[in-house]
């Protein structure tokens, strides 16, 4: 009878998240003007099968011009420095997949429920049903966009694609089932105990992630050597996640739900929201902060700011802690995109990579920068702004320097570990580093509504002057090194005149 009634749980929660994801595919494909649910006629069955064959004939030649971009990329680098950067990136990828996916599911359960799933399953599914349902949901996932990594870093180190998927697809599940081994006794731990068990799985995290960080220039040089026995490295690695797969099984039989469906609370909110990150991304992200700032209702510690000019800075540093979630946004900054925009720049491995990751940098920069949030909101607070005894350059550095320092110190970490595994200089990748984020900090500057900066009829926006800046130094770059570097220091001169 027990095991029919658990088996008759993971079959309902089976059928429950396969019609979550035929309620998802209803609503995107609306969007392209069919309903799966009410046009079920042969011409709209067609057109339907016709949508699905021509996204997946898009996504396929998308990513053969990916590869072929990498093939670009190795040959303006080399053999030699290209495969040592995908050994390297093949390192580096699970550990910050490791490191993402362990925060992520500290601060929340990783068996996860949305809102109609606790209030009609939590009292008849088990937690090692919901951990079973999990899986088979995310490591399909895992697995197939690790493999396209994997693929796209063979072609760089121009090693066999398949080898190089399969390894990378295995490292990945290895990361994620680790992340979920150290979280997991976070939801089994008693009440009295739970704050310790998640303090100890912070620990684990910080310092697994940090090893490897260090480890792995070394461990980039073993990996040529375990990639030469072929197929058999893919099968000790798999081995490993089996292991870890049994351990995490293990540990989920012994979740408590009550913490489980408590712990769910803002997944639950987060997810009934999902489609709003579609339409409107600020309005989703100021929706979830307000969610967690209900669910945390406590009395906020009384800052004291400093006297004089210390006053914005100790106000930005308070923001800072109280949104510990604006640190993602420095580090995907000053840690991924200035860093490989220096690479890039000083390796120069051609045009088309270089206007790849122009491409890649304006998308990202059409959400406001983190780097100027402090700034932005004492500008739109009238009231505050005309009462403080700063200029508009000297408020945005006050404001800017905690964020900016953060986005210094991971930009030279990230780009002299880089650039010293790739053979390029490391004096010149950090400076250029430094200046693109003194660049983009300014930038921000830009966006203060009392004093607008025009340019004839156009109005220029930060977003504008950051786009700008960057197509510039980038054209520059081709030109060499220095040329880059003197460039983006005109720029930062130039800028900080304008804002005076």
């Amino acid at each position: 009878m027990g095991g029919g009634a658990r088996s008759g749980g993971l079959r309902t929660l089976v059928r429950l998240e396969r019609r979550h994801v035929r309620a998802n595919a209803r609503f995107l494909l609306f969007a392209a003007g069919t309903d799966i649910d009410e046009e079920r006629d042969l011409l709209d069955r067609a057109y339907q099968l016709y949508l699905l064959i021509f996204v997946a004939v898009s996504l396929a030649l998308s990513f053969a011009q990916v590869l072929d971009l990498a093939g670009q990329l190795r040959e303006g680098l080399g053999v030699t420095v290209s495969s040592q950067m995908a050994h390297l990136v093949l390192v580096l990828a699970p550990t910050a997949g490791l490191v993402a996916w362990g925060v992520s599911d500290l601060r929340e359960t990783p068996l996860r429920l949305a809102a109609p799933d606790i209030t009609w399953l939590a009292r008849v599914v088990r937690p090692e049903e919901l951990f079973v349902v999990r899986l088979l949901r995310d490591l399909p996932v895992i697995a197939l966009v690790s493999a396209f990594g994997g693929a796209l870093l063979g072609e760089i180190a121009s090693a066999h694609l398949g080898l190089w998927a399969a390894m990378c697809a295995a490292l990945m599940l290895a990361a994620r089932l680790f992340a979920l081994d150290t979280a997991l006794p976070r939801s089994v731990a008693e009440p009295r105990r739970r704050r310790a068990a998640t303090v100890v799985a912070y620990v684990i995290v910080a310092a697994s992630g940090l090893a490897l960080l260090l480890a792995a220039a070394p461990l980039a040089a073993l990996l040529p050597r375990a990639l030469s026995l072929g197929v058999y490295s893919v099968v000790v690695v798999l081995l490993v996640d089996l292991l870890l797969l049994g351990m995490a099984g293990n540990k989920s039989c012994y979740a408590d739900m009550a913490f489980v469906i408590d712990d769910n609370e803002l997944y639950a909110a987060r997810r009934s929201m999902r489609f709003l990150a579609l339409a409107d991304s600020n309005a989703y992200k100021e929706a979830c902060r307000r969610r967690r700032a209900q669910r945390h209702r406590r009395p906020r510690r009384t800052w004291r700011f400093r006297p004089g000019r210390l006053a914005p800075v100790s106000h930005a540093l308070a923001s800072l802690a109280r949104r510990p979630s604006a640190l993602l946004g420095l580090f995907s900054v000053g840690g991924l995109l200035v860093p490989m925009g220096a690479l890039v720049m000083t390796l120069r491995p051609g045009a088309g990579v270089t206007l790849c990751w122009l491409v890649c940098a304006c998308l990202s920069l059409r959400e406001p920068l983190e780097l100027g949030h402090v700034f932005r909101e004492d500008c739109r607070n009238r009231l505050v702004r005309s009462l403080l005894p700063f200029g508009r350059l000297e408020l945005l550095v006050l404001d800017a320097l905690p964020a900016l320092v953060v986005t210094l110190a991971a930009s030279g970490a990230v780009s002299g570990v880089a650039a010293a595994a790739v053979g390029a200089d490391p004096a010149a990748v950090v400076l250029l580093c430094c200046a693109l984020d003194v660049l983009l900090a300014l930038s921000c500057g830009l966006d203060d509504p009392a004093a607008p900066v025009r340019l004839g009829s156009v109005l220029v926006t930060g977003f504008a002057f950051s786009v700008l800046t960057l197509v510039v130094v980038g054209l520059a770059s081709l030109l060499g090194t220095a040329p880059a570097l003197a460039c983006a220091a005109l720029l930062v001169v130039l800028l900080a005149r304008a804002l005076r």
